[in-house]
């Protein structure tokens, strides 16, 4: 994998938009594996389509792809129209997001985040263009990637350094099985994820994870028992291999 960025490619263009565009997406095209099969190239869509940029032609998963042009990845990346974004997660159709960060003509940091740890708490609806835009009335949205839990974000690149491709599969391996059709559903466990994923050791109790419950509750506002809930959860991410039940109310992160 190069992680040097080609902008002889961008020449012509006048957008800064349309030109870091051009830059990465065929960045993407020559470098990038599929993260979820292992396939060695993915495809990259025709130009403006509306679902995703590029596709795995293996297993069939769809990628878009957002960058900034900074070294971190920063708690908020924007996207495109808040209403597409919505009916897409309504539908279960999102695609997989790749991110990418990269400053003087370099790499820095290159994630996947699977689409199953998106959910609506995270979409933030911007304010409609003002009636003097091209685009008057048009209303944007940013991804709140800060409340996405850690495991559901996977490095591909990181500070610049490449991880092994075999980690990147496994790695969403890992978390795969926690693809859920309901969204509600979707959004306890990631919330309870990210309770565990922020608990100091990773052996802790049930009363430590009843320390959020104030922060759940106002996540949560039409359940009144975010106690069992949380017990719920935590027996959920048992059965998926995220945690390990130790008895008497002691559980271990894995």
């Amino acid at each position: 994998m190069q992680l040097n960025l080609d902008y002889s490619l961008c020449e012509g263009y006048k957008s800064n938009t349309q030109k870091m565009r051009v830059v990465t997406e065929k960045w993407v095209e020559q470098n990038m594996f599929c993260p979820i099969c292992g396939r060695p190239h993915l495809h990259h869509y025709t130009a403006n389509k509306p679902v995703a940029d590029f596709c795995c032609e293996n297993c069939h998963n769809d990628f878009e792809l957002k960058s900034k042009n900074q070294v971190a990845l920063g708690k908020v990346i924007n996207d495109g129209a808040y209403d597409t974004m919505m009916e897409r997660l309504n539908d279960l159709h999102n695609p997989n997001f790749l991110f990418m960060t990269h400053t003087d003509e370099y790499v820095r940091n290159f994630i996947l985040i699977p689409n199953h740890f998106f959910t609506p708490e995270i979409i933030i609806k911007r304010k409609p263009l003002p009636d003097d835009a091209r685009r008057a009335g048009w209303v944007g949205c940013n991804i709140n990637i800060a409340d996405i839990p850690q495991s559901g974000k996977i490095y591909i690149v990181k500070d610049g350094v490449e991880i092994d491709r075999n980690k990147v599969i496994d790695d969403y391996a890992r978390i795969k099985s926690l693809a859920t059709n309901s969204l509600t559903s979707r959004g306890w466990m990631l919330d309870v994820l990210s309770c565990v994923e922020r608990v100091k050791d990773d052996v802790f109790t049930l009363k430590e994870m009843y320390d959020f419950c104030d922060e759940l509750q106002e996540k949560h506002r039409d359940n009144a028992h975010v106690k069992d809930k949380i017990r719920q959860q935590l027996q959920f991410l048992r059965d998926k291999g995220l945690v390990e039940f130790l008895g008497r109310g002691n559980y271990r992160r894995l």
